[in-house]
């Protein structure tokens, strides 16, 4: 990647980071309760700033990691990262976001499915879960729809991580304890260290040509690590509704089943 081609998209993602900022996803889901958290007046502005049409891009690639952290760090709804798939993935029955189409993976690659019916279900983040029925179209997905959709899932994860990261490292700057703040204790120090290092590792991954399902797999992982790590030092207030790191510990484990179901069906 060229270095001018590296500040574009290190720009692209600075705009993305203004507009999550300016239009903040709510926390809408209640345990044993369907939800939903898309936001339509921030689908609209990622719209307008070119992301719905990033798959266009010839250089899309070099755009969608670093612009797909900020979607994970903002917790934006995971809508905008199936947008690239072509529609939401389908597993045993069940989508996310169902609309009027889903992706299903089949012997002969994905397939686009049309959306006949939908339920909703409780779930354990705000995803909008179905159980649908539905049936295969003739419309073909576009060639670079899953690499995409990897990649950005990838990203996805890694601003989790860094979403989380952010929320431990304000909280042990803030919170004192033994005559100094949490952040002036050694095993804190320690073990934020390896989250950040952690997190580093993965915003180097989204950005590498061979960012693919190995990365996925390797990045799910991670990022329940670094959220692990970042309840670690937060305690017992990062579980609780009122502060937002269960937010992230939620997602990351959530997208962990999405992802491995995703994985598991492109080898079998």
């Amino acid at each position: 990647m060229t270095t001018a081609l590296t500040k574009e998209a290190d720009a692209f993602a600075a705009t993305l980071r203004q507009v999550i900022d300016d239009y903040p996803v709510p926390d809408v889901w209640r345990p044993g309760s369907p939800s939903d958290d898309r936001t339509p007046a921030l689908d609209t502005a990622l719209a307008a700033v070119g992301w719905a049409e990033l798959l266009q891009d010839p250089d899309a690639p070099a755009f969608i990691g670093p612009a797909a952290v900020e979607l994970g760090r903002g917790l934006v709804p995971l809508s905008e990262v199936d947008r690239l798939l072509g529609g939401s993935p389908l597993h045993q029955g069940l989508a996310r976001y169902p609309g009027e189409r889903v992706i299903a993976r089949t012997r002969e690659g994905l397939r686009e499915h049309r959306v006949l019916g939908a339920a909703p279900v409780p779930y354990g983040d705000c995803l909008a879960v179905h159980t649908v029925e539905s049936e295969p179209t003739d419309a073909a997905v576009h060639p670079d729809a899953e690499s995409a959709w990897l990649r950005a899932q990838t990203g996805y994860l890694a601003g989790l991580a860094a979403g989380a990261l952010d929320l431990a490292v304000d909280h042990v700057r803030q919170r004192a304890a033994f005559g100094t703040t949490l952040a002036g204790l050694e095993g804190v120090q320690f073990r934020l260290a390896d989250a950040a290092t952690a997190v580093e590792g993965l915003r180097g991954l989204v950005s590498r040509e061979d960012c693919g399902p190995a990365a996925l797999a390797h990045a799910g992982r991670a990022a329940e690590t670094v959220v692990a790590q970042c309840h670690q030092v937060v305690g017992a207030i990062g579980f609780t509704l009122e502060f937002p790191l269960h937010r992230y510990s939620r997602r990351a484990r959530v997208l962990a089943a999405w992802n491995d179901a995703w994985l598991e069906g492109a080898l079998t």
